[in-house]
């Protein structure tokens, strides 16, 4: 198999307005980035990724979860052009990345600033910190939203929020319940801002961070990819919560991923260290101490997130071929992905990429003069849609009834 080629589509511009099914081909209607757009992206990276290469560097021979050596290659560089290859696990069906940065200079790439630099330089867009905030707004509300009824009891509770940024998230829980909240950021300017909202914020990770205090409610947003040790982390955080403490993450399906853009180096990245899958992530977490208690599938496609609560580790059950289907179906999407990238583009397909970036300029833009001019309170309740369940219920084991938009 090649897999020398690397294509990628940018963050906030993939969409996909269809259901795929994985026996489909890839959609034409998808909208991806195409070599041309890509080398013009990558051409502004290139400063960037040439000081990424002197930080220190380590080759990952095993898989983190299982410890398993039996892997498959599945891409060989990363959106950014950098020789990074990708692994899916045969035995657990974990994908890692093999060579990384050392955790310590993981730790200086987020502090420097690099993470965003390269972000910003790949998609076009300066990520400053208004402009975070103004990203993290909807998602914060949104999600207090979606976890009401479930974490009502923790009033008044500790909150720890893992890669926590510049603390719009933890704002929102703080605002809704009176939580006690503590964010925990590689990103020094971050966490700057977070501490300068009036957040009780520290610069660090969570692999490095030791400290007595339980917490009602952990979240990590966004952020169980960034993880430079997935197995040692969820454990470390599994003895952070309290017997009846929720602990909230969200994954990006790896393998949705590649169903709604194309193969894996279309969207893999340096700083995203570790994949789950939809079909993989409830027995990994149960594997780790974490009982599934509820499953959300609101955001983008390729996004699913999971409500969980501590429990005794369950074995792993074997994949049973199923790591051998990924793998068959990676191969074909990248032959079709190739074929696709050849034809050119329908001026529909185009306008509509062009209209969708418009308003997401138009909407972030609107979001930050909201943020600047507004007294209201961070999380502004509504009433349930009809038909959807209410949040502000408890219910027992099932989906959330709220849609989220993830941005």
């Amino acid at each position: 198999m090649d897999f020398s080629l690397s294509l990628q589509a940018g963050e906030g511009e993939l969409f996909s307005f269809w259901t795929w099914d994985p026996s489909e081909s890839l959609k034409k209607e998808t909208i991806v980035i195409r070599p041309s757009d890509l080398l013009r992206r990558q051409k502004r990276c290139r400063s960037e990724v040439k000081k990424l290469a002197l930080l220190r560097w380590e080759t990952v021979a095993r898989c983190n979860l299982c410890m398993s050596q039996r892997s498959v290659i599945v891409s060989v560089r990363d959106r950014y052009g950098a020789p990074v290859e990708t692994a899916l696990c045969m035995d657990c069906g974990l994908f890692y990345l093999v060579g990384r940065f050392t955790p310590d200079s993981y730790a200086q790439f987020y502090a420097s600033g690099g993470y965003r630099r390269v972000c910003s330089q790949f998609n076009g867009v300066e990520y400053d910190v208004d402009q975070i905030q103004s990203d993290q707004a909807g998602y914060a509300q949104t999600l207090v939203k979606a976890l009401a009824g479930y974490v009502a009891n923790c009033r008044n509770g500790r909150l720890l929020d893992i890669g926590g940024s510049t603390g719009i998230i933890a704002r929102g829980f703080v605002d809704e319940f009176g939580m006690r909240a503590t964010i925990l950021d590689p990103a020094e300017h971050e966490v700057a801002a977070a501490k300068a909202s009036g957040m009780n914020a520290i610069a660090g990770v969570i692999e490095k961070w030791d400290r007595p205090e339980k917490y009602d409610l952990v979240l990590l947003c966004r952020s169980i990819e960034h993880l430079t040790d997935l197995r040692g982390a969820l454990r470390k955080i599994r003895g952070l919560l309290k017997p009846d403490g929720f602990f909230y993450c969200d994954i990006s399906d790896f393998m949705e991923l590649c169903r709604l853009v194309g193969p894996p180096e279309t969207f893999t990245k340096i700083d995203h260290c570790y994949w789950l899958t939809h079909s993989t992530a409830p027995g990994i977490f149960r594997m780790l101490g974490f009982d599934l208690f509820s499953t959300y599938k609101a955001f983008d496609s390729d996004c699913v997130g999971y409500l969980l609560r501590p429990c005794e580790p369950v074995p792993l059950s074997p994949p049973f071929g199923r790591t051998a289907d990924q793998v068959a179906e990676i191969y074909r999407t990248r032959q079709e992905w190739i074929e696709l990238g050849k034809k050119r583009i329908p001026p529909s397909q185009w306008a509509r990429g062009k209209a969708y970036r418009m308003k997401r300029m138009f909407q972030r833009s609107m979001a930050a003069v909201r943020g600047a001019f507004s007294d209201e309170p961070a999380v502004v309740r509504r009433q349930s849609a009809p038909g959807r369940i209410n949040p502000a219920i408890p219910h027992s084991r099932g989906e959330f009834g709220v849609s989220l938009a993830c941005l």
